[in-house]
């Protein structure tokens, strides 16, 4: 169906009981920033490798690396796929496409001010660039958290949109202490409100519209289709539970409540690689480029469950230890599989959407023939030899070894970014493709 320019400004309407999908630029820049966000983000962890090495968790540009791939790259994907899948996947309109380019302006801006006040240390500047998130946050809650209360068939689905969106805020409540006391303001405990605020974006926010959303979009990749929902709500509910005791126990309550807290997240990191277990094992395909990527995604999440376990029970201000904790949750779980799940995706809505307007994606004749299959490939062997590098070399207090760790994931991101710009150079000059299809019909 076709609508009107007019009418992608104001709502997304529905005819005949189907949902308009949204313009194909609002996904597709969304994904295009955080490709640039992970270039970006590559080239600040080669640069930061020494410092990671020894544990500088502290130091501004370190703060600075991590917001560009939590924010710039995942969240910037995350709220671009909740676009795409909310009308698509669960048959609830977007309030507006207009509110969708207004959230994404929002945090693109408020990722430049909020990276910039990290490298520079103005507490302004950073209290600017979470006033600018936190308002791309409003307009994407506003867009697509109707699916809750609307979508007749992924209710669980729209919970965990809900609950995600929650931690995501409750998180930027912790960090906004943080910023008060740069501000001179008030004197806060650093490493305890760190430690909740990184869990807030990485579990709460993360991993729940990972688990959430993959729930509907893994198990149809994979073809195997079956009924999880207990093990959803299991998974929901004691992530909820452990993320606010650990909260109320970092934030002042005491360690056995933020002990209890701990263990609950343990056990939901568990159920969130039992889920991806569930996924493949009942899988009716072989697994392809983007699907490797995933399963090393899945891979990493459950490291990550291991080094959470030493922090807990071992020395939690060993910062070497925080450094690979984060390495394999950022890196090998969020990025991988953002990673992993764009290339599902991204070809796909760019044949369907711009074959009638760029004829070497016509004359190619399939979806699954814009990226090289080699060298996404060798995307994900790069990507999981890098970030299992990267957490080994922290973990080691190894500096070399951290810097080849990042080296090699860089190469994997760059070869990515790489794979994107020739799908695109294809699309646009069909003559330069010496394997191209004749044109059906």
């Amino acid at each position: 169906m076709t609508v009107s320019l007019a009418g992608q400004r104001r709502a997304l309407p529905t005819t005949g009981g189907a949902v308009t999908t949204p313009p194909f630029r609002l996904p597709a820049m969304h994904f295009g920033a955080a490709l640039w966000w992970l270039l970006v983000g590559s080239g600040l962890l080669i640069w930061l490798a020494p410092r990671l090495a020894r544990g500088a968790v502290f130091d501004a540009p370190v703060f600075a690396l991590v917001h560009v791939i939590m924010l710039g790259v995942v969240a910037t994907a995350i709220f671009g796929t909740l676009h795409q899948f909310v009308p698509g996947g669960l048959g609830v309109p977007l309030r507006s496409v207009r509110l969708g380019d207004w959230a994404f302006g929002l945090m693109q801006g408020g990722v430049v001010c909020l990276v910039t006040g990290f490298f520079v240390w103005n507490g302004a500047l950073q209290g600017l660039g979470w006033l600018l998130v936190l308002s791309a946050v409003f307009a994407v809650s506003r867009n697509v958290l109707g699916a809750r209360r609307q979508s007749v068939h992924g209710k669980t689905v729209g919970l965990f949109i809900t609950v995600s969106h929650s931690a995501l805020g409750a998180g930027m409540l912790v960090a906004s202490a943080r910023i008060g006391e740069t501000l001179g303001w008030w004197h806060v405990d650093r490493l305890y409100l760190l430690a909740t605020h990184l869990l807030l974006g990485l579990v709460g926010f993360g991993t729940l519209t990972i688990v959430g959303v993959g729930s509907r979009m893994l198990p149809t990749f994979l073809n195997g289709p079956g009924n999880d929902e207990p093990w959803l709500r299991a998974q929901l509910w004691t992530t909820v539970a452990g993320l606010g005791l650990f909260a109320v126990g970092a934030l002042g309550a005491g360690r056995p409540v933020r002990l209890a807290g701990g263990v609950l997240l343990l056990v939901a990191g568990g159920l969130a690689v039992a889920l991806g277990g569930r996924w493949f094992r009942r899988r009716a395909r072989t697994l392809d480029a983007p699907l490797w990527h995933i399963a090393s995604a899945f891979a990493a999440l459950g490291a990550g469950v291991l080094l959470g376990a030493w922090l807990l029970f071992g020395d939690g201000f060993a910062f070497s230890h925080w450094v690979a904790f984060v390495a394999v949750l950022l890196l090998g779980w969020l990025s991988t599989l953002v990673i992993g799940v764009a290339a599902k995706i991204l070809p796909h809505m760019s044949y369907m959407r711009l074959a009638p307007i760029m004829p070497g994606f016509k004359a190619l004749g399939s979806p699954n023939r814009l990226l090289h299959d080699d060298w996404q490939h060798a995307s994900a062997l790069l990507l999981t030899a890098g970030w299992s590098g990267t957490a080994a070399g922290a973990l080691l207090g190894h500096s070399d070894l951290t810097r080849i760790g990042a080296l090699v994931w860089s190469s994997g991101v760059v070869l990515t970014a790489a794979n994107y710009a020739q799908m695109y150079v294809r699309g646009r000059w069909p003559a330069r493709q010496p394997n191209a299809m004749p044109a059906s019909g």
